[in-house]
């Protein structure tokens, strides 16, 4: 990879990706792999997009709590899995109801040998009426047998309708949905449309969420890891887009036969304008991320599982509005799954807040600490914390599906222009890497059919 700038390049490449994020470095991998010229613009110092992984003290700190849901179709296609070393969470959950916490789990996802036991614990947990466990199993295997394409068909609902529509209980959807599809979209509110809940619902269904092994920012470097030097540059803002390709931010003119655009959609809106049919003003959920270094013996758990605040709804009962009070949505510790994110002895926290919160640094860490105190103990008194993430545009959430609004155009120079990005398709890795895959037809599509022309061109002039 190169990061270094460049002077003027005479030379016209076949495709100009803009944006290094999985949907832009997918795409430019598949017309690499066809042979074609490619040269991948990105803006920030490093590849990836959202995906960012930074390595403090031996630890490595996702920017975000990220996982990989083993079960993605498409990802399969792109990525070598066994190289990444995935790591999976065991399914379920622990879920914090008042002042106690229950187990949450699917018991026939459960080892052979404990499968009674969570059985049990499930069934006693105040989380579920036993309703709504038989609706859970009928639910899931029903999503698990529809095609892809028919999940995402059945959208223009909120989440939360859906789930009523469906037949759960309010105690389910406020104990369980609320803070574990909250973990997923960001908005324990549940106003996301049900066609993104249901495709992650079904995938989840049939697959576990996993960690690499070096870190989430590991799936783009791998797409990226073995390309030529110039074809990534870093640290290269795209100004507009030309008739003969790309100008960037400093003057230079990048040539290329067609454009694909890769960014997020705010930056694909900046440089596409009205061509690019979504809203000027997109609607983005945010997440506040803590990470702590414990001491190994002092951890709370030694099970690689998620750790759910079942108690969220009890504010908005009280008639408090959701961006009016503070609460965390779920704990995680990433090095129970995948024990290259801790150093020997060390386990790593990650405390997640489905928002920004407007306070300084050192009082976020001070209440953060506080509540985490009521959850697990004094012994969080002992807990180090290393860095916060505050990612204001961590998940887009439109006010109408985007993922079929994909735009393929002409450059005033006779080029082709291809947009692409996970806010087309379902906002995961999965979507990314799809829209990725979908571009990079496009643009074989287009190359051969402009390479048909001009061959009858050629015939009809004999």
């Amino acid at each position: 990879m190169s990061s270094q700038r460049f002077g003027s390049d005479s030379r016209v490449h076949d495709a100009i990706v803009v944006g290094a994020g999985l949907a832009g470095l997918t795409a430019a991998k598949s017309l690499i792999d066809a042979g074609l010229d490619v040269v991948v613009l990105e803006a920030d110092e490093r590849p990836g997009g959202r995906l960012k992984t930074d390595r403090v003290g031996g630890f490595l700190l996702d920017h975000g709590f990220q996982v990989y849901l083993t079960g993605y179709q498409k990802a399969k296609e792109v990525l070598d899995l066994g190289g990444l070393k995935l790591k999976s969470f065991h399914p379920g959950a622990m879920v914090r109801i008042g002042n106690a916490w229950h187990t949450v789990k699917d018991p026939i996802r459960s080892p052979w040998n404990r499968m009674l036991l969570d059985a049990i614990r499930t069934l006693q947990a105040p989380v579920a009426t036993w309703n709504d466990l038989w609706t859970l199993q009928r639910y899931r295997q029903s999503l698990m047998r529809l095609p892809v394409e028919e999940v995402l068909k059945s959208r223009g609902k909120s989440t939360l309708e859906r789930l009523r529509e469906v037949g759960f209980s309010e105690r389910i959807i406020d104990r369980f949905f609320r803070p574990f599809l909250g973990g997923i979209f960001l908005d324990s509110s549940l106003n996301i449309d049900s066609a993104r809940m249901e495709y992650v619902f079904r995938e989840m269904g049939l697959s576990t969420a996993a960690l690499p092994a070096g870190g989430i920012q590991a799936i783009p470097e791998q797409i990226c890891s073995s390309w030529k030097p110039g074809v990534l540059r870093l640290n290269t803002t795209v100004g507009e887009i030309t008739d003969t390709g790309v100008k960037l931010s400093d003057g230079t003119q990048v040539k290329g036969i067609q454009v694909v655009i890769a960014t997020e959609a705010s930056g694909a809106k900046r440089l596409l304008g009205d061509r690019l049919p979504i809203p000027e003003k997109l609607a983005w959920n945010a997440t506040t991320c803590l990470y702590f270094a414990i001491d190994r013996s002092s951890a709370p758990t030694r099970e690689p599982i998620l750790w759910l605040n079942g108690n969220l709804a009890d504010p908005l009962r009280e008639g408090q509005v959701e961006s009016d009070f503070f609460a965390i949505n779920h704990v995680a510790f990433p090095s129970l799954v995948q024990a290259s994110y801790a150093p020997r002895g060390q386990v790593l926290a990650s405390v997640n807040i489905n928002r920004t919160i407007p306070i300084d640094a050192d009082a976020l860490v001070a209440k953060v600490r506080s509540e985490l105190e009521l959850w697990f103990g004094w012994t969080v008194t002992s807990w180090r914390h290393l860095r916060t993430y505050v990612v204001p545009y961590a998940f887009i959430n439109p006010s109408e599906p985007l993922w079929t609004r994909e735009l393929r155009g002409d450059m005033p120079g006779n080029g082709r222009i291809v947009t692409c990005g996970d806010y087309m398709q379902t906002s995961s890795i999965e979507g990314a890497i799809q829209s990725g895959l979908l571009a990079a037809k496009e643009c074989l599509i287009s190359r051969a059919q402009e390479s048909n022309l001009g061959a009858e061109r050629s015939l009809g002039k004999r």
